[in-house]
């Protein structure tokens, strides 16, 4: 066989990469056809590059083609979902609500595979850095862990930091017991 041909919709050049390493062949002799790029989120971008490899290997090995179907519940179990975060944090205020300093630890569940998990931290900080925190400081860690790989949702890290800021202001109006607004 010559060259290998898949369709895949997301990612052409990582799938690309990631079949010709599979196959012990060169990237040039893999052909990726692709329909349409965009649209991304949802973990498609990433996660359909396994069951490419697995059907460019099944073709190649059985020198024809090969097509997988995945039933929903499948497909979803393997997507993996929005990066689970482990977040502790020290937070000073005035009497009057005014936060005048943050610092965050948050350890970032990245699951077994990289996938999109190192560039989580940047929305994150970018979702916190919303709000005027005064002196603002973080350290963030990307860990490996022995759960499914995470992958990018709608608005990846963003919902999470988002989530981390309201959690804050709403903690530091309650122990002053003022009203959130």
């Amino acid at each position: 066989m010559t060259e290998s041909s898949i369709l895949i919709i997301q990612a052409p050049e990582d799938a690309q990469s990631t079949i010709s390493r599979c196959l012990g062949i060169p990237e040039h002799k893999v052909r990726v056809i692709t329909r349409r790029v965009g649209g991304g989120f949802g973990g498609k971008a990433m996660k359909a590059i396994p069951v490419a490899t697995e059907c460019a290997l099944a073709a190649y090995n059985l020198r024809r083609p090969v097509r997988m179907y995945m039933n929903r519940k499948t497909n979803m179990k393997t997507t993996g979902g929005r990066h689970p975060m482990e977040v502790t944090y020290s937070v000073g205020f005035k009497e009057d609500g005014k936060i005048t300093a943050l610092h965050l630890d948050i350890l970032i569940n990245a699951g077994i595979g990289v996938d999109i998990s190192p560039i989580i931290p940047l929305f994150v900080v970018g979702a916190i850095k919303k709000y005027d925190w005064g002196a603002f400081s973080f350290d963030i860690k990307v860990c490996r862990t022995n759960h499914s790989s995470k992958s990018a949702m709608r608005g990846p890290g963003e919902v999470q930091g988002t989530f981390i800021s309201e959690a804050i202001i709403e903690h530091v109006a309650s122990v002053l017991s003022m009203d959130v607004d």
